[in-house]
């Protein structure tokens, strides 16, 4: 493993750290009926992406501007898909679904942004595809879907159809952004992204009917900060920093190391139990990030002998 490749899974992990929390977060105050989905999602990407702007213009003034045209026409939807849709698609999914269903989402990004991956001509190989399907297995066992009694997932619902659409979403941002991405850096596609993200929620504010549901008390408030911090500000820069120095393939593949964390936060702070399976399943992850072909050690090829009469 290089140190280019360290530093992209390092910033990879800063999301999956965060988005970690994000699915009991986000049930806690969207099915408990503290704020609406779009409200939630507003909030989140307004502040995460002030935060992110307010910095880009310490950090890098001259290059938060430094956008060709078509990156003006780009961006706007690249806010609508990566950061509208699919938080948008999220929340409402958690209305109605349980806590691990909706973490589903972990274990259905990797697949799709490979395939997504393949239509767009990106080369694979039959190594990948079995580091991709190793890993979807493992996140089932850690999540308690895939058990020794079966399939865990309660009957499919509307909701789980958001869930899948959020994914896709979120992949189709990451495979369609990879090359603004790198271009423009991280800091400076997250900001305009994720603020973009905030716009179109706004104007969908505007035509939701009934009343808004805003949050009220500080512990509302409070969980609504750490969204905008860590999931959002934290989260969104460091996937998009992690594109500069790895694969999508590898990228993908580090979502499935979510689940893992969840259960050992559920573990660490709400004493739930890991059962010998979630470790099995923990094992099977790590190993399918291992035999991705970007980290495997490449055979050099040995020099050819010159032709004849040349020393």
């Amino acid at each position: 493993m290089t140190i280019s490749q360290c530093k992209g899974i390092g910033w990879a992990l800063v999301s999956v750290f965060f988005w970690g929390t994000m699915f009991p977060v986000g049930r806690f105050l969207v099915a408990g009926g503290r704020m609406d989905p779009a409200v939630l999602g507003l909030l989140r990407f307004a502040i995460g992406g002030a935060l992110l702007f307010g910095a880009g213009m310490l950090i890098c003034r001259e290059r938060m501007f430094q956008l060709r045209r078509a990156d003006w026409l780009r961006l706007p939807f690249q806010g609508l898909v990566g950061a509208a849709l699919m938080a948008l698609f999220l929340f409402v999914a958690q209305r109605e679904v349980p806590v691990i269903n909706a973490s589903m989402l972990e274990a259905i990004v990797p697949l799709q942004i490979f395939v997504i991956g393949l239509c767009c001509g990106r080369r694979s190989s039959l190594l990948q595809f079995a580091g991709l399907a190793a890993g979807f297995i493992g996140c089932l066992l850690v999540l308690r879907i895939l058990s020794a009694d079966g399939i865990a997932l309660k009957s499919l619902k509307f909701g789980d159809l958001l869930i899948f659409l959020s994914g896709l979403c979120w992949a189709v941002y990451t495979v369609w952004g990879r090359e603004a991405s790198n271009r423009l850096g991280g800091w400076v596609f997250s900001s305009w992204t994720v603020l973009w993200g905030a716009a179109w929620l706004g104007v969908y504010l505007c035509f939701q009917p009934g009343p808004l549901r805003w949050p009220s008390g500080w512990i509302s408030w409070g969980w609504v900060i750490y969204f905008a911090i860590g999931p959002t500000a934290l989260a969104f820069y460091g996937w998009n920093r992690a594109q500069h120095y790895i694969s999508l393939a590898l990228l993908g593949l580090n979502e499935y190391f979510v689940p893992m964390l969840a259960a050992a936060f559920g573990f660490l702070f709400l004493g739930e139990r890991i059962t010998p399976l979630q470790l099995l399943g923990s094992v099977v992850i790590i190993g399918a990030v291992l035999i991705e072909p970007d980290l495997l050690p490449r055979k050099q090829k040995s020099p050819e002998a010159p032709p004849p009469g040349i020393r």
